[in-house]
């Protein structure tokens, strides 16, 4: 079974994105389907710049998970009809060239998938998500065609969303399309 790498894109430690991205991590564990996490990408990855010398030490950590994954799933809301900058960022810096490998080499024929939980009713999601789909294919990766969308009417607030049932099992299903593309 090929490696899984989880990229959570959440703004805090209580975002339900974070949340989310932790619970499948657990979950892939215990199924003993290998995959990694990596979260907080919004800390100690500064923006890059033209000149930028040295590979933040996440970054390096990332990449080298990355080098044996051949999937990703990205957790990650959608603010304003977009993602966010810190995974662009983050994205970016991944795509860079080091050593022997060329730009997007890290990428390259690996597949992605999308998750998102928003707190309204998601309708810029799909417009999001077909800008972010763009730029995940011009990195070289091959894009699922479907993302996966909770918002305010999936996932009540009075429990929380990790412990949601109905919301997880809708990305277990998700996951489990994603692997099989």
């Amino acid at each position: 079974m090929s490696k899984l790498l989880i990229l959570s894109a959440g703004v805090s430690e209580d975002s339900n994105n974070t949340k989310l991205a932790k619970k499948l991590n657990k979950f892939l564990d215990e199924k003993a389907v290998p995959n990694e996490i990596h979260e907080n990408l919004y800390e100690n990855i500064p923006f890059l710049l033209n000149n930028q010398k040295d590979v933040p030490k996440k970054i390096l950590e990332i990449r080298n998970s990355l080098e044996s994954a051949d999937r990703i799933i990205i957790f990650s809301p959608v603010y304003n009809g977009g993602f966010l900058a810190h995974l662009k960022n983050t994205l970016d810096w991944l795509s860079l060239a080091y050593d022997e490998n060329r730009y997007n080499s890290l990428f390259k024929d690996k597949a992605v998938g999308v998750i998102t939980s928003v707190s309204g009713g998601g309708g810029n999601a799909q417009n999001a998500f077909n800008i972010l789909r763009a730029q995940l294919m011009n990195y070289g990766l091959r894009v699922f065609e479907e993302f996966h969308l909770i918002t305010n009417k999936e996932h009540q607030e009075d429990t929380s969303i990790e412990e949601n049932q109905t919301v997880f099992e809708n990305i277990t299903h998700y996951v489990n399309r994603f692997l099989e593309f």
